[in-house]
């Protein structure tokens, strides 16, 4: 009988992972309240608007980034009314919209990059080498991507 389940030691790495990545998020949101700057969430939404052109349709954008869709509405309700993106209507579908960041939304996300970046960095150079992270990377796109 094949045994499909996880192994103790895939076990402890998969509660490790979990753990480093709730303590990695929860040390950097500090940072930026402390700095000033807008929730960590928030950094998703501008790297995603900013890495496609400065725009997306919502649908696009909830499928760049971790958020469902109905909690990515509200969010981004939040940021546009921060003045960091805004709702675009597309072209003559007066019911399309697209989401585009500002000006003001590519310089604070850089603002947050200035303080998320280097601690992100700290932070995942005591995991190890950069090639077991590279097979780990594979095997998660292959999985989140099928042919």
């Amino acid at each position: 009988m094949k045994n499909d389940l996880p192994t103790d030691f895939e076990t402890d790495i998969w509660v490790a992972m979990n753990r480093a990545t709730r303590r990695i998020q929860s040390d950097i949101s500090a940072a930026l309240k402390e700095a000033g700057l807008p929730p960590l969430k928030w950094y998703d939404v501008l790297w995603s608007l900013e890495r496609h052109g400065g725009q997306l349709r919502p649908f696009e954008l909830a499928q760049d980034t971790i958020f469902e869709q109905s909690n990515l509405s509200h969010l981004s309700k939040r940021i546009a009314a921060e003045g960091l993106v805004e709702f675009v209507e597309l072209g003559s579908d007066r019911r399309g919209k697209v989401l585009k960041i500002t000006a003001k939304g590519r310089d604070v996300r850089k603002r947050m990059w200035s303080i998320y970046g280097p601690m992100l960095h700290d932070r995942m150079r005591t995991f190890g080498k950069a090639d077991g992270w590279q097979t780990f990377i594979e095997a998660e796109q292959n999985q989140s991507c099928p042919n």
